[in-house]
């Protein structure tokens, strides 16, 4: 049995920098199927991979004066969204610089924001993406 990864041990980058900021990471990878029947068959006969699918959510702090994820350069205002870009994300287990998640081609499509009477000011950012890769595909 390896080690476990402990989340205090894994750095987060986006678009090449570390994002200090994130509290928490979550992503789902989709394949559904479609079952290949017969005609005169109960049974389908195999699964069919049909699409592909990346989501993911990315919890953040809010610091005073950094603009959020426009100010990030993640995600683009609401008037300038036709010129959005892509973005990567990478995390890394630190200690021994293995690469947990990594995703190059990446798109904000929502955000949200909690600003609590008491205590800090936190948000997600959720994402789709087109592929993704980790320490046994890269």
């Amino acid at each position: 049995m390896g080690n476990i990864v402990v989340s205090a041990q894994v750095v987060c980058y986006i678009n090449g920098k570390i994002y200090g900021k994130v509290t928490g990471f979550s992503f789902n990878s989709s394949t559904p199927k479609k079952e290949i029947r017969g005609i005169d068959s109960a049974e389908p006969y195999e699964l069919a991979p049909t699409i592909t699918s990346l989501s993911g959510t990315v919890n953040v702090l809010r610091l005073i004066g950094d603009g959020g994820i426009e100010g990030d350069q993640i995600g683009e205002s609401f008037e300038n969204v036709i010129n959005e870009r892509y973005f990567t994300l990478l995390l890394i287990e630190r200690q021994r610089n293995t690469i947990l998640f990594k995703a190059d081609q990446c798109s904000v499509v929502s955000q949200s924001w909690d600003i609590p009477a008491k205590g800090i000011c936190s948000g997600s950012i959720s994402f789709i993406g087109i592929t993704w890769q980790n320490e046994a595909t890269i």
